[in-house]
């Protein structure tokens, strides 16, 4: 009966002793998988060729080629094979040439079975392992190249869904700078029938593939109702629904959604739980704020009600509308960038420079450190 583990491997067995070589493959059949016999160093060879077995055990002493030259041919070939070599009890030699070779299992002539046993399990044992071993990095590998596929399928539809071949308006500048392969932060923006234009920057709990996936229900009835020309709140409050009925209990969506009427200089705002957007002038003061008078999407039924702001422009504005990424990216000695660096940078900045002032403020914040979230921003020109 074949001892378990033993039962997966197979051994080449080379010694020149008919009695002996037919006796040690009787026992050593009873323990192992296959188990093949070679008489002479170069039967040795050509069987090792043929089958790659997984312990050889040899003698030294053998005719064409001896023991230790077949253990040094076949290291070369193989470094990590599993060599037991045969030694005559006073061949001190032959035992320091095998430690030289890189053979340092073997067992002293005359063969006391059960040290051959003991010998062979050592080397099946330190195999399986590396086999075990093997297996568990080419499955790892698997699972990490599966997660990839997945996460550049979700990347993809993410940038279907965001259009980015429509998101093209001479008053909107956006910038995402993903913690992950997928950002769990969303830019949408588009123009009704009657020109009015509609933005948002939504962010999902978390970050990468679960953040991304809790988003496309928000995308998906933005633009779909702003091509309706529908108000915000009534967007709101079907996103709402949307992520409260198809995302997990702990799962929610911060937003800001806004309506913005150039012709009439009005805009029609609803923050929940993004940080305070800003309305700032030609000077970089800020003359008015949004901050969050809402809950995020997601938490509250179909009771939930969407409380917009209307507010009305009378200068040249920028409206700059960012996540909490963007605020709270940290450099290496973990200081957060902060809201008075963003004020500092709109009003040390021009206008027309100030949304690549503030990306490239961030940037310079962050030094090489990657940011642990996503870092969004959207700046709209709010003209006269």
């Amino acid at each position: 009966m074949a001892t378990h583990g033993l039962s997966e491997l197979t051994v080449l067995y080379v010694e020149d002793d008919d009695v002996l070589r037919h006796q040690v493959a009787d026992f050593l059949r009873e323990k192992c998988g296959d188990v093949f016999l070679a008489a002479d160093g170069r039967e040795a060879l050509e069987l090792y060729d043929q089958y790659y077995p997984d312990i050889i055990i040899s003698d030294v002493t053998l005719p064409e080629i001896d023991g230790l030259e077949f253990a040094e041919i076949i290291k070369q070939r193989n470094p990590s094979s599993h060599f037991i070599l045969t030694i005559a009890f006073n061949d001190f030699a032959s035992l320091q040439r095998a430690l030289d070779i890189g053979v340092d299992n073997y067992v002293i002539k005359p063969i006391d079975l059960d040290k051959l046993h003991a010998a062979v399990l050592k080397r099946a044992d330190s195999l399986l392992k590396t086999r075990a071993l093997k297996a568990s990095r080419t499955q790892l590998e698997k699972y990490h190249h599966a997660a990839e596929e997945e996460r550049a399928l979700v990347s993809e539809l993410m940038k279907r869904m965001m259009q980015p071949e429509r998101m093209v308006d001479q008053h909107v500048q956006y910038w995402i700078e993903s913690a992950d392969h997928v950002s769990g932060d969303l830019i949408a923006f588009r123009r009704s029938r009657n020109g009015r234009l509609y933005i948002m920057l939504a962010d999902s709990t978390g970050h990468g593939l679960p953040a991304a996936l809790n988003l496309l229900p928000v995308n998906h009835i933005f633009y779909s109702m702003v091509d309706k020309g529908l108000p915000v709140s009534m967007l709101v409050e079907e996103m709402n629904w949307a992520v409260k009925e198809q995302s997990p209990v702990d799962r929610f969506v911060s937003a800001f959604v806004a309506c913005i009427d150039t012709r009439n200089h009005f805009m029609e705002v609803w923050n929940g739980g993004m940080p305070t957007a800003m309305l700032v002038n030609q000077d970089g003061e800020i003359y008015h704020s949004f901050g969050s008078e809402n809950l995020p999407l997601g938490i509250l039924d179909r009771s939930f009600t969407a409380h917009t702001e209307i507010f009305q422009w009378s200068c040249h504005s920028q409206l700059v509308i960012y996540s909490d990424g963007f605020v709270e990216a940290e450099n290496e000695s973990g200081a957060a960038w902060g809201v008075h660096n963003i004020h500092r940078v709109i009003r040390e900045t021009p206008a027309a420079d100030r949304f690549d002032g503030l990306k490239n403020a961030l940037r310079n914040h962050l030094g090489g450190c990657r940011a642990f979230d996503d870092s969004t921003m959207l700046m709209i020109d709010c003209v006269m």
